[in-house]
């Protein structure tokens, strides 16, 4: 049986990339945090307030934005699927 064709494997799948996403957009700070000060360490330990600030919001921003794509994904995939 091919996977894809599967109701449940897809309903399955589809749940696990929504609770992927929400838990990107929830973990966002945390995670962006961790990227931010890898970052401050590439550039030797040392930057200005405002530029990391900066690159901390965008970090943030990038993971809530995967986060709510995987979610919107997921939970269209799984309604769509549901009434078929």
């Amino acid at each position: 049986m091919n996977a894809f064709k599967d109701p449940n494997a897809i309903k399955f799948v589809s749940l696990i990339l929504s609770l992927i996403g929400l838990l990107l957009m929830l973990n966002s700070p945390e995670l962006g945090s961790r990227l931010a000060s890898s970052w401050v360490r590439s550039m030797g330990g040392s930057v200005g307030s405002q530029e990391y600030l900066q690159m901390l919001k965008e970090y943030i921003s990038t993971y809530k934005t995967v986060g709510g794509i995987f979610l919107f994904v997921g939970l269209f995939s799984f309604l769509n699927h549901r009434h078929q």
